[in-house]
């Protein structure tokens, strides 16, 4: 495999959002059906350290954390990060429309706050063409948070590269229904998140893709309505099983299976492995159609 790294010799400042989401509007016109092998992209940046207020803002959206940092919250920085190399030159593909589809974060020592990170990233971008099928791009993201030296959170990133929607009139979709989980599986909760949510989260997090935003937006890449956030799910997931548990998540994973379109009304459900580990997922509330499951570790009592 092909090794292209960044030029910078040094860690650069992790630009701000704005202005990137405003030069990202400027790689729709990327030729992203070139030919290329697999190649991995590399870079470093620092990032100012987390405040108490911004942690302060995103227990508040998401009640029931019992970490002193939420471990969701290091997406909305490493989501920072994946845009900030989506601009960069090497990156084929137009930033605007890329759909999560997985993601996993791991924490491996407390995050402290007002103390600023080093950065640590690269993706792995597949082989592309007119050949390649489009299921098959999926580049994958991991960033690697340090504060002295010493790692402190890695996340990884999976996203789907979306076809721009093309201008036939969308087929209507085939109403399916799910079933309910099996005895194992337990109610935690349940979510009503209104048209709203997409943008509240979007100044939450700072994560403003078009596709959480409005039907017109999403529309132009393929969803009917604006979906939420994957993350905003995760999350929240976390916050319940921290709650319910009395304890913090050291690790989580997702997989989101089906956007969630807005406005919804979905459940929460849990089973236990074990004393600190299990899986969660969720699930529309009346189709009983699984959005995402994933897995967690908590801390435990030793540590």
């Amino acid at each position: 495999m092909q090794e292209v790294s960044s030029p910078m010799e040094q860690a650069a400042q992790l630009p701000k959002l704005p202005g990137m989401f405003f030069r990202s509007l400027f790689t729709v016109a990327r030729n992203d059906q070139a030919e290329a092998a697999a190649t991995t992209l590399q870079d470093t940046f620092t990032a100012p350290a987390l405040t108490a207020s911004q942690v302060a803002r995103y227990k508040e959206a998401f009640p029931g954390f019992v970490s002193e940092v939420p471990l969701t919250l290091m997406y909305c920085l490493a989501q920072r990060v994946h845009l900030a190399q989506m601009l960069g030159d090497e990156f084929p593909w137009p930033a605007p429309g890329l759909v999560h589809v997985s993601n996993e974060l791991e924490q491996h020592a407390d995050i402290e706050l007002n103390k600023a990170f080093h950065i640590q990233a690269h993706i792995k971008l597949p082989a592309r063409g007119p050949k390649v099928s489009p299921r098959r791009l999926r580049p994958l993201f991991t960033v690697i948070f340090l504060q002295d030296d010493k790692p402190i959170v890695t996340c990884k990133s999976e996203y789907q590269v979306m076809p721009k929607a093309s201008n036939k009139p969308a087929k209507p979709r085939e109403q399916k229904q799910g079933q309910r989980p099996s005895d194992d599986w337990h109610a935690v909760n349940e979510w009503q998140l209104d048209a709203t949510s997409g943008r509240n989260y979007a100044r939450l997090s700072g994560d403003f893709n078009p596709i959480h935003l409005h039907p017109l937006l999403s529309r132009w890449f393929g969803f009917e309505k604006p979906i939420i956030h994957g993350m905003y799910m995760a999350g929240r997931a976390q916050a319940e099983i921290e709650k319910k548990h009395g304890k913090a998540v050291q690790r989580i994973d997702v997989t989101f299976k089906r956007p969630v379109p807005l406005p919804a009304t979905i459940t929460l459900w849990q089973t236990a492995d074990a004393d600190t580990e299990g899986k969660y997922q969720v699930c529309g509330a009346e189709d009983l159609l699984q959005r995402l499951e994933g897995s967690y570790t908590l801390v435990s009592s030793e540590e």
